[in-house]
């Protein structure tokens, strides 16, 4: 990974350390942060990995930005105590006023500060993607991180072949990506759109999470479903192509929903009474009855049976 002149390596140590370091220091003055074994820590890009006893190796954010949300919106950091990333009124219609152009400034700096800091606080991607009651729910979400800086992204692997479930078919030296998505039909009182939300893991790591308001009004609870298969299932591929480009190694896909209704439509072929879902979801029926990937019903996201 690339930033300026930051670089992040990941590699076999023989490899890193007696020909690609050489190499670089050959050329330039370079200062360097190896983790090699447990304790070790390096800081890119203002996160900090850490490798714990475990095997473990933990993406902290740097707590800068927490000051400067603070800073912005006028919060004591020490007087934070939220327990949840959402304020409890973040469905509801938002009647509050237009926010003057100052405070519009301070909303969108907050804004681009979270929206950074995303990929490293999954829990608030939600909050995140939020446009009402402006003010209010980013104060309390601001509140939130600054009551949880413990929380970070914790990433031990756990084989290539899957976490939660078995997958006999799959051969041993082939990659697994469970894709667990869901959706909450018609959640915004205004618009009546829905959101997509899904939850890729590889290995027992989190690889990639997103949630993202549909462009659409879903007419039916296995519609809004649908929807969010379809959506975590074009971010899969695209990191099936990637971990198959790399290792060279067939990577597979299984696509979980808490929801019978999306996974009977996506298991079937055609689209029945449902015309109007024809163009959104043929591509994925036919990924289904292709073998590319496959569509399961879970009753809880992370439940092993």
């Amino acid at each position: 990974m690339m930033h300026v002149d930051d670089l992040l390596v990941v590699g076999k140590r023989d490899y890193v350390l007696g020909k690609f370091l050489p190499e670089l220091k050959a050329s330039y003055d370079i200062s360097v942060q190896c983790v090699e074994k447990p304790g070790d820590e390096l800081t890119f890009l203002k996160r900090q990995y850490t490798l714990h006893d475990d095997g473990r190796l933990t993406i902290q954010t740097h707590e800068k930005h927490i000051t400067q949300l603070c800073s912005l919106l006028g919060l004591n950091v020490r007087n934070q105590n939220k327990k949840s990333p959402a304020h409890a009124d973040i469905d509801k219609e938002d009647y509050t006023p237009d926010l003057s152009s100052t405070s519009a400034t301070t909303f969108r700096t907050c804004v681009g500060v979270l929206m950074y800091l995303a990929n490293d606080v999954p829990q608030t991607q939600h909050v995140i993607r939020h446009g009402h009651l402006c003010l209010t729910v980013l104060r309390h979400l601001v509140g939130y991180l600054c009551s949880h800086t413990d929380i970070c992204v914790s990433l031990k692997w756990g084989g290539a072949t899957g976490i939660f479930h078995d997958y006999p078919n799959v051969d041993p030296n082939e990659h697994v990506l469970e894709v667990f998505t869901d959706s909450d039909w018609a959640s915004d009182c205004v618009s009546r759109r829905s959101v997509s939300c899904c939850i890729v893991m590889f290995g027992k790591c989190l690889i990639y999470s997103a949630s993202r308001t549909q462009k659409i009004i879903s007419l039916s609870s296995a519609e809004a479903e649908v929807y969010a298969c379809g959506s975590g299932a074009s971010d899969a591929i695209l990191l099936a192509r990637l971990l198959t480009w790399i290792t060279n190694k067939r990577t597979h896909i299984y696509i979980y929903t808490d929801s019978s209704g999306a996974k009977g439509i996506l298991n079937r072929r055609g689209v029945g009474r449902l015309r109007h879902l024809s163009c959104r979801i043929l591509w994925l029926q036919d990924m289904v009855g292709n073998r590319k990937s496959e569509v399961m019903q879970h009753q809880r996201p992370f439940e092993s049976r």
